[in-house]
């Protein structure tokens, strides 16, 4: 099956391509994204599939059968280790970001409209050292393991990817796939509705995560963070408060010179 849509649906097809394979084998595939954000707004999205010893087992060509090209060519850095430690194979894949707007870019192609992550939206606002940062969107599955293929994929197969499979080996989908969401933004955590939250011990960075459910309910994201930097917003202000002290004893100075130069001019005696 050759899907057209670039990077949303390579990235999707790694874990229905063995996805397909678990469902038959009583596997497991555990598909995480994590997003790290730096102070200017920079940072990084990874996105790690694993796979189980089991499947690999039932499917030993599955890592050599991979092909990561267009997402290479698309900017990716992928990484296929096999075998893990355990037995099994897991697909990496890296890119960093400039901006919390290419960010938001990047995670919308991670699943396109009905994927796990929808109408992701990364914003930071503010200044440099008194920012605030926010993420909202969407998660789940809501219409099931067909939100692993497009509509060309949909209408080749005549039914959601999978399903019958499952329906025939009795595996609940919630033990076949487990997927979760992670991001670390700048600051103190304001608000969230995050399963888990991880803040600095210095309150540089707050982390949350989510467990994005697989029984076609959908889950609101949201959390925000508000990065202040005290220190460096006083010695701005120091700065600040320095340059207009210079600029009024210069003024001053220019000021004092003049008055002296016109009293000389005025007391000099008439030849």
């Amino acid at each position: 099956m050759i899907l057209r849509s670039g990077v949303v649906h390579r990235i999707a097809r790694i874990a229905s391509a063995s996805f397909a394979i678990l469902v038959l084998a009583g596997c497991q595939v555990d598909l995480a994204t994590t997003v790290t954000v730096g102070q200017n707004g920079s940072g990084s999205i990874v996105v790690t599939a694993r796979v189980d010893a089991a499947t690999v087992a039932a499917a030993p060509e599955l890592a050599t059968s991979l092909n990561l090209d267009d997402l290479r060519a698309a900017g990716w850095d992928t990484e296929v280790v096999s075998p893990t430690a355990d037995g099994g194979v897991q697909v990496t894949l890296r890119r960093t970001f400039a901006t919390t707007d290419e960010a938001t870019m990047l995670l919308t192609q991670l699943s396109g409209d009905n994927g796990p992550l929808r109408n992701l939206a990364l914003v930071r606002t503010g200044s440099t050292n008194d920012a605030r940062y926010s993420l909202a969107g969407q998660a789940g599955l809501p219409t099931g393991v067909a939100g692993f293929a497009d509509s060309e994929a949909l209408e080749l197969l005549g039914a959601a990817p999978f399903a019958a499979s499952l329906a025939a080996v009795g595996t609940p989908l919630s033990e076949a796939l487990i997927m979760d969401f992670t991001i670390t933004m700048p600051g103190k955590m304001e608000k969230n509705n995050a399963a888990s939250v991880l803040a600095a011990d210095d309150d540089v960075s707050t982390t949350f995560t989510w467990e994005i459910p697989v029984d076609q309910s959908e889950l609101s994201l949201l959390a925000a963070t508000h990065d202040r930097d005290v220190s460096a917003m006083l010695a701005s202000y120091v700065a600040k408060a320095f340059l207009v002290l210079m600029i009024l004893l210069v003024v001053g100075a220019v000021m004092y010179i003049a008055s002296v130069a016109y009293r000389r001019k005025n007391s000099t005696p008439a030849p």
